[in-house]
């Protein structure tokens, strides 16, 4: 039985489940992802796809498109598979968390109230595990007020969360594999999904991080996250799909500038895309649903090696996506199905594919990103940042241009947006991962920082004030170094410090 929560802390309302799938409604069959008080809908479903070949030179993958056999399962990974011992199963009845800043907010000035009592989301909050059960000690993140890694809400701990309203999800694929019968990763899966209040286009995008912890005894040279999605905008017949990948985005149009049934303005003509926020996307795919298939190796992925085939550019007999036409048959690999600009009639279209202005008839589409194939060896973990964003301000193939510039709008928020508990005070996997791969050192400091960094690619290091204003910029460009820093001239406090896109707070004396 899946678990489900609606997560609407802006114009959004998303249905999320705890087992893997993401915007879509189990108890009616249904659309989960649409405009709060809207009739129309946005999205059908999605959800992730990893894989990658192991040491041995085996494929391990973990996926599911539709139904309802299970690859992913809620809870942590255990190291010692006791997934049906009782403290494990009571503790994890359901692997989704979802609460509102104004609850921490609260939380954060009466936890120490007589009578207080604990809001449940608070109490149940996912910070330490049970190592006894094979379970890690630190899981979801949190501020801990007395700096003893447990989390003590009734002591004044709180959720580390982003955004006005979070959902955070633990999951693992340590079971069977009932989708694809593929082998087992080895994987644990974190997903902290959030929404903003704004006034802007901030108001209807959803944000969404995947950390991807390697708990198994697996190497991985090649491993890849895809992020699928099955958009419905309005009518679900009339939609075509495009790529931009110089800003690593996807998206969903209406072929006309209305639904062709119903006529419903409100959300007659939306463009909805994803992008990749902190990774390069290396595929940008899609292919055609079973029953108007041309040819089933064109259709949906059923196998193990469906599914890599596509995370790999290729359809399912192995032949890679070419260029032009509808993506096959061609003689020219590509890495990007349809990657052209529909709103200014230029490049490999749905409304052109053939440079002669041939187009595709308008249907039901789904698509997917895939981003470049990392290492992930035992005990590393991966950190995917995604936004779903929407446009709907002109007729279709204006909103196409307003949803390409929304990505880089989204993108440039991403980068000069701090969360303050993520970089004052949390305890958690992210911040252990962080601390890994980007150091500061000494820290406090009184007059000069080494920064000691590696497997990040940058162009320069970023010194902000506490208020996230920028005091200076230092041009590097290295995966790995190290720099010397002055701060001799700034003035007693904390600041930070952004390393590409992960940031670390520096303590000035």
């Amino acid at each position: 039985q899946q678990n489900p929560s609606i997560l609407n802390g802006n114009s959004i309302s998303a249905t999320l489940n705890d087992e893997g799938r993401l915007f879509h409604d189990f108890l009616q069959s249904s659309w989960g992802y649409k405009l709060t008080g809207e009739s129309g809908h946005l999205i059908y479903s999605g959800g992730l796809w990893f894989g990658g070949t192991n040491q041995s030179g085996d494929l391990k993958l973990a996926s599911q498109l539709y139904g309802t056999h299970r690859e992913f399962y809620r809870g942590p990974f255990s190291t010692t598979g006791q997934y049906l011992d009782t403290s494990y199963s009571y503790t994890y009845d359901s692997g989704i968390w979802t609460i509102k800043k104004s609850e921490i907010t609260y939380h954060i000035a009466n936890y120490n109230q007589p009578g207080y009592i604990v809001p449940e989301a608070i109490l149940n909050w996912p910070g330490n595990g049970n190592p006894s059960i094979g379970v890690a000690t630190q899981l979801a993140p949190f501020v801990d007020i007395n700096n003893n890694g447990i989390y003590e809400p009734y002591e004044g701990d709180y959720p580390c969360i982003k955004g006005d309203m979070a959902s955070y999800q633990i999951m693992h694929e340590d079971r069977e594999h009932l989708s694809t019968g593929g082998e087992k990763i080895g994987i644990e899966i974190h997903l902290m999904i959030y929404h903003v209040q704004a006034s802007n286009y901030i108001d209807s995008t959803t944000f969404i991080d995947v950390m991807v912890i390697n708990r198994g005894q697996n190497q991985y040279e090649d491993f890849k996250t895809t992020f699928y999605l099955d958009p419905d905008i309005g009518f679900p017949e009339d939609d075509l799909l495009g790529a931009a990948p110089n800003k690593n985005l996807m998206y969903v149009y209406n072929k006309f500038p209305y639904n062709q049934q119903p006529h419903v303005p409100s959300d007659n003509v939306t463009a909805l895309g994803i992008v990749s926020l902190n990774k390069d996307i290396e595929y940008s795919g899609s292919f055609f649903r079973q029953d108007i298939a041309i040819d089933p190796d064109y259709g949906p992925p059923s196998s193990p090696e469906d599914f890599w085939n596509y995370m790999n550019g290729k359809w399912l007999d192995g032949s890679y996506w070419t260029y032009g036409g509808q993506g096959f048959n061609g003689t020219i690999p590509t890495h990007h199905i349809y990657d052209g600009n529909p709103y200014l009639g230029t490049g490999w279209t749905e409304l052109d594919i053939d440079g002669n202005g041939t187009s595709n008839e308008a249907g039901d589409r789904s698509f997917f990103i895939t981003s470049n194939g990392e290492r992930l060896h035992p005990g590393d973990t991966l950190l995917y940042n995604y936004a779903i964003i929407l446009n709907q301000e002109g007729n279709n193939l204006e909103n196409v241009q307003g949803l390409l510039n929304y990505a880089d709008s989204i993108q440039q928020y991403f980068d000069n947006t701090i969360f303050p508990c993520f970089n004052n005070g949390s305890v958690g996997l992210t911040q252990e991962l962080e601390k890994e791969r980007f150091n500061i050192y000494p820290n406090p400091a009184k007059s000069q920082v080494k920064i000691v960094w590696e497997d990040i690619e940058v162009d320069k290091f970023v010194l902000l004030s506490y208020q996230g204003n920028v005091i200076q910029a230092i041009p590097v460009n290295n995966a790995k170094g190290e720099v010397e820093m002055n701060v001799n001239h700034l003035a007693s406090g904390i600041y930070f410090i952004r390393l590409g896109k992960e940031i670390r707070k520096l303590v000035i004396q």
